[in-house]
């Protein structure tokens, strides 16, 4: 009977907040616990230290320590003349900025909604694959670094701060291009294994789908990113997450690019997304002979000019 109660009221908790959230966005919802959870409990500190610290070692100080002269690593230019038909939009910098707490809200969440015990194993999981993502693309960048065409920051405040702190030179693959998608595929997938309503998952799903493609479109408007660094991104997700992010889904993630656009002419449209789309696939098609996924990006990155510095 004890174990019957305990169910009941389980079950009770469980409606409450999800009546508490009902109607409400991942937006409206905030960012704030798990900036407070994660770095004070046990079971997410280890996963944050190491994220913190390949973000800090392997993604900035590599880069300063390059264009410091302080480390020779190569660095090629991947622009593309496609890259022209976007035009370039300093006004929704704040998108680009955004970044950070987009996969932040849905961590927000799941603590919410699950409440914090049932929600603590996802938010490590989910700091440790991020943190894994990092450094797997950090095995490109000190091969081969990247960096693209970018106009002046102008008067816009946020692309003179983007400008002074970011040295541009982890351009392929993408890390905004990974992590959105990493976001949308984990948190799905925990909504389903949850079993969070359908009208839920719907919600949430379609709310994190739009945001990824919303990034996935602003790292080109304002000139951060070429069209060549969101397919590389796109096939090393489909080796990190390969049961949850496939050739499909990449697919159709390049295909709502600029779908809506009305800044973009639909031949130009066009023309993004069939590049994007030949690149993900000879990307595929030379990796079905490698066991590992960054030999073709390796290889076509050896290709491309180098920078004199």
């Amino acid at each position: 009977m004890k174990g019957t109660g305990d169910s009941t009221k389980s079950q009770q908790r469980d409606n409450f907040r999800k009546n508490k959230l009902k109607g409400k966005t991942l937006k409206e919802m905030g960012i704030f616990w798990p900036y407070l959870i994660i770095p004070t409990h046990r079971l997410t500190f280890k996963p944050l230290v190491f994220f913190l610290r390949t973000v800090i070692m392997d993604f900035f100080f590599i880069q300063f320590r390059v264009k410091w002269g302080w480390k020779k690593i190569p660095i090629v230019q991947v622009s593309s003349s496609i890259d022209d038909f976007v035009p370039y939009r300093p006004e929704v910098s704040d998108t680009y900025l955004d970044f950070i707490n987009f996969w932040i809200r849905p961590l927000n969440f799941i603590i919410l909604r699950l409440g914090r015990k049932r929600a603590l194993p996802y938010l490590a999981g989910f700091v440790a694959l991020i943190g894994t993502a990092y450094a797997e693309a950090s095995r490109v960048y000190r091969f081969r670094m990247s960096t693209t065409i970018r106009p002046p920051a102008g008067n816009n405040k946020n692309m003179k701060t983007i400008h002074r702190v970011d040295p541009h030179l982890h351009c392929v693959p993408s890390l905004h291009i990974a992590v959105i998608v990493l976001t949308y595929c984990f948190f799905t997938d925990v909504f389903r294994q949850e079993n969070l309503s359908q009208e839920e998952q719907a919600m949430y799903a379609e709310e994190l789908w739009q945001g990824a493609v919303e990034i996935g479109e602003t790292i080109l408007y304002v000139k951060q990113h070429s069209v060549n660094c969101i397919p590389a991104a796109l096939y090393m997700m489909t080796h990190l997450l390969k049961e949850q992010f496939t050739i499909q889904r990449a697919t159709e993630f390049i295909d709502c690019l600029f779908a809506t656009a009305s800044d973009i002419a639909p031949q130009h449209r066009q023309e993004i997304q069939d590049h994007i789309h030949y690149m993900f696939d000879r990307l595929v098609l030379e990796g079905c002979n490698e066991e590992d996924w960054t030999i073709p990006v390796m290889r076509w990155l050896a290709t491309q000019p180098e920078v004199e510095k």
